[in-house]
């Protein structure tokens, strides 16, 4: 049997490196106050230090973005037995149903809101999945685990272990566990392997149980960005999994530092220090008693009163400044995503913009993805294994699920999209243009990015129907119409038995799906002059022998 408390300590003394680096992350999250040092890390006095909040401001917008993604899932399979959309819906229900439990556990947050702000800020997150029966019903329990504190070893096939350190309070702690513990908290260290779970609380074994999962039951997902798996270096694990402020990490203090500089020199401009020349090098003069309004000050000939001139120090400042600003929008978010931009861009320049801030927002959605595939495969095996029919949803809308129908091979992916309102008028204006040249499914596909576009230009077509067939329209409109009636709207009855008569129909017959009577053939009138004339007639002026033939048949007079 493994010693995972041991294990746990030495991991812990791995990723001390990307442990601090975690902690700096969230100092810049949670705007802890920026105080000025110097060098030898000493506090500098007399600065009126500065704070900026764009750190927080970018992790809001970030983390909302990722939370108002729409999300699509996708189960694929070269076995035309199996049943895919049945599986998504026994999946979404499964999600659905271990949400609602969370909800009803104070101080948990649903899983993918748990999952958008640890992707963002810790590079990565975790869960334990355990879907188990109890008194007939199933219970689908899915726990979020914050990353920072999820130690774990990977084997071939899985994980081989993965331990969760939190600090609980002693009445949780009590009531979980059903113990007695010392102190106001204790440390709990949650362990699983393939085989059993155990549970440490402040360094002591509590709890041993064997489970029957035949897997580690715990998910964990990194963000690709960092590099740290990549670049196999001595220090490689404090770069696995970067949040999103590793390229403004080292940019907000000095920020913060020029900042506080220049307001520093603000304040020193508005109450500069003096130097005061004396003969005889007297004691200088009290501050107030030189510089405030309406003072009068006697001074022998040779003798002055002046500020101390700091150079250009301001102007150098905010030349830096400039660039830092310019390095952090690079970094994190620009004017446009804030709202902020006082002047219009081009729609080239706007897709340019929205493409450089998807290089944020895109590795953290592949993250959420996998973890939620990863979440999805896991909680089904389970399921599985416990068998015949499972009883899934939220109150109101449950739904029962056989296991038999979940077997075969699939595989289940998940697809996110964010939204940009400007971005995507910037699109269909490029679509304008791209239209000459492109064909429908390109332009829907390639330059609008449209997540569904082969339902989109279904309903394209579809919709194109009532321009070209005046029938398709007016039983659009009769059969809206009868909506309206249905509503209780009188005019609209009226009107939908009128537009059908105009028909030829009854309204039964519009509702039923009926085509209207075809119209009867109408013989064409007799052209007051023949198109062809009769005999050797040519353009319908008679020839000389049918005028002497007409003659003769001229009766009389009298």
């Amino acid at each position: 049997m493994e010693d995972y408390l041991s294990l746990v300590k030495e991991k812990q003394q791995e990723q001390a490196e990307l442990d601090a680096r975690m902690q700096v992350d969230a100092n810049l999250l949670f705007l802890k106050k920026y105080v000025m040092r110097d060098t030898k890390k000493a506090i500098v006095p007399d600065i009126i230090n500065v704070t900026l909040n764009r750190p927080r401001i970018f992790a809001d917008n970030v983390i909302s973005a990722l939370g108002g993604a729409s999300q699509q899932t996708i189960v694929e399979s070269d076995d035309e037995s199996i049943d895919t959309h049945e599986i998504e819906e026994f999946q979404e229900a499964a999600f659905s149903s271990a949400d609602a439990r969370l909800r009803k556990q104070p101080g948990y947050v649903l899983l993918n809101p748990f999952a958008d702000g640890q992707l963002c800020i810790r590079g990565r997150t975790a869960r334990r999945v355990l879907f188990r029966m109890k008194d007939g019903a199933l219970i689908t329990d899915i726990r979020p685990w914050d990353g920072r504190y999820v130690y774990f070893e990977a084997g071939g096939d899985g994980l081989l272990w993965a331990a969760y350190e939190t600090t609980r309070s002693k009445a949780r702690i009590e009531t979980e566990y059903d113990i007695i513990i010392k102190g106001k908290e204790g440390k709990v260290l949650d362990v699983w392997d393939a085989t059993h779970n155990e549970v440490w609380i402040d360094g002591q074994k509590r709890l041993e149980q064997e489970h029957w999962y035949q897997e580690t039951p715990v998910v964990v997902q990194i963000v690709s960005l960092g590099y740290g798996d990549i670049l196999l270096d001595a220090n490689r694990i404090e770069h696995e999994g970067e949040s999103i402020f590793s390229s403004i990490r080292d940019i907000i203090p000095e920020l913060n530092r020029l900042v506080s500089i220049l307001q520093t020199l603000n304040m020193k401009a508005v109450k500069p220090p003096m130097k005061q020349m004396l003969k005889g090098g007297g004691e200088a003069s009290e501050y107030a008693d030189v510089t405030d309004m309406a003072t009068v000050t006697a001074m022998d000939v040779g003798e002055d009163v002046a500020p101390i001139n700091y150079g250009d120090a301001k102007r150098a400042a905010e030349m830096v400044y400039n660039i830092m600003e310019k390095a952090l929008q690079a970094g994190s978010i620009t004017d446009v995503d804030l709202g902020n931009l006082q002047f219009p861009l081009s729609a080239v320049a706007l897709v340019e913009l929205g493409e450089g801030r998807d290089q944020v927002y895109l590795p953290r959605l592949q993250a959420k993805a996998l973890e939620n595939q990863a979440t999805a495969e896991m909680f089904t095996r389970q399921v599985i294994q416990i068998g015949g029919t499972v009883e899934l949803g939220t109150p109101g809308h449950k739904r029962t699920f056989s296991t038999q129908k979940l077997m075969g091979e699939y595989e289940t992916t998940y697809k996110y999209f964010t939204k940009s309102p400007k971005i995507d008028i910037a699109r269909m204006t490029t679509a304008q243009a791209a239209e000459r040249y492109f064909d429908p499914e390109t332009i829907l596909k390639d330059v609008l990015m449209v997540e569904d576009w082969q339902g989109t230009l279904a309903k394209k077509y579809y919709y194109m129907a009532e321009q070209i067939d005046p029938l398709i329209l007016r039983h659009r409109i009769i059969m809206s119409m009868v909506k309206l009636a249905e509503d209780g709207d009188e005019n609209a009855a009226r009107e939908a038995q009128i537009m059908a008569a105009s028909m030829g129909m009854s309204l039964d017959q519009v509702k039923a799906g009926q085509l209207p009577p075809p119209p009867e053939p109408q013989r064409s009138a007799e052209p007051v002059i023949p198109l062809m004339g009769e005999g050797g007639q040519a353009g319908g002026i008679p020839s000389s022998a049918q005028k002497s033939n007409i003659l003769q048949k001229t009766p009389e007079n009298g």
